[in-house]
């Protein structure tokens, strides 16, 4: 593979309104990655959108303990066990970091940076809790997401509210969730990458730009098949959120400036009976408690 393609990495690895019923299908599926998805860094696991805000819209609560960009400090604290609003992120450079192109996609799993900012991204689809919506309203911090179709075909309408809080950007994780990419024919690599932005943009008008292989698996195969989709990156991650910790990629057991973090959309069933919402609270004090704030990392790449 060609050096110029990793810029963080060292090592290769290897979106209609409408409802559908596929929960039995997402929930087969689930079964076979709960597991692989998203228990490494970036590793094999063992442009905004037309139409959407730029950057978060501000709050308008009058409630006390309201801070200036209408988020309620106090309404966060009690709702959510004595954590803070996240400092607002420093303005993205004028010149983004890592300049992405469709005709030679570049895989990152970290943006280049010196300020304490790190980029929280969600994947899969399988969990679609009520209340995660009601957080993200609440804290009005970006996060990205990578959707499998087979994970959200039984509730499309889920991530469209998501998606219209105005701090979720959506972006390509497949038709099919295979774990591994580099094990499957050309042809069929670009029909999964493909055919998912043409479900995204047909549910919620968005043209995703960014892939997140499955697992964390792809091979040059899969940056050619990116390619050929118009997609212009492949996003890894440099920490995955467990249950209650996170999972680093170094002993140090530190966040970074610029680190992606990858999270899931999990329940009860895959977090030994912990909600999304609980999970989330943790990820959130994780970085809290390391003195970063979290910004949208499509204003960067």
């Amino acid at each position: 593979m060609d050096v110029r393609k990793i810029v963080t990495d060292t090592t290769t690895q290897r979106w209609s309104r409408r409802r559908f019923v596929g929960g039995a299908v997402g929930v087969a599926v689930l079964g076979s990655f709960a597991t692989a998805c998203g228990s490494g860094a970036d590793q094999p696991a063992s442009a905004p959108t037309p139409g959407a805000p730029t950057s978060p819209v501000s709050g308008t609560s009058t409630s006390p303990g309201a801070t200036t960009s209408g988020v309620d400090a106090e309404l966060i604290s009690q709702r959510y066990e004595g954590l803070k609003p996240f400092a607002p992120a420093p303005p993205p450079p004028a010149v983004k970091p890592i300049t992405l192109s469709a005709s030679d996609p570049t895989v990152f799993s970290h943006v280049p940076m010196t300020d304490k900012v790190v980029f929280v991204t969600i994947d899969d689809g399988i969990e679609k809790d009520p209340q995660f919506i009601q957080m993200v309203k609440d804290f009005q911090i970006p996060i990205t997401i990578s959707l499998a179709d087979v994970l959200i075909r039984d509730d499309y309408a889920y991530f469209e509210k998501l998606y219209q809080t105005g701090y979720i950007s959506i972006q390509n994780h497949t038709v099919t969730h295979p774990l591994d990419m580099p094990r499957l024919p050309a042809s069929r690599q670009l029909d999964e990458i493909s055919g998912q932005q043409h479900k995204l943009h047909q549910e919620y008008g968005t043209t995703p730009y960014i892939f997140r292989p499955p697992g964390g698996s792809y091979d040059a195969t899969t940056i050619h098949s990116v390619s050929q989709a118009g997609l212009k990156g492949l996003m890894l991650w440099k920490e995955a959120m467990q249950i209650a910790d996170m999972q680093y990629q170094t002993s140090a057991h530190t966040l970074h400036p610029g680190d992606i973090i990858l999270c899931h959309f999990r329940g009860p069933a895959q977090l030994h009976g912990e909600t999304m919402v609980q999970m989330m609270i943790r990820l959130y004090k994780h970085i809290q408690a390391q003195g970063f704030t979290v910004a949208d990392v499509t204003r960067y790449v």
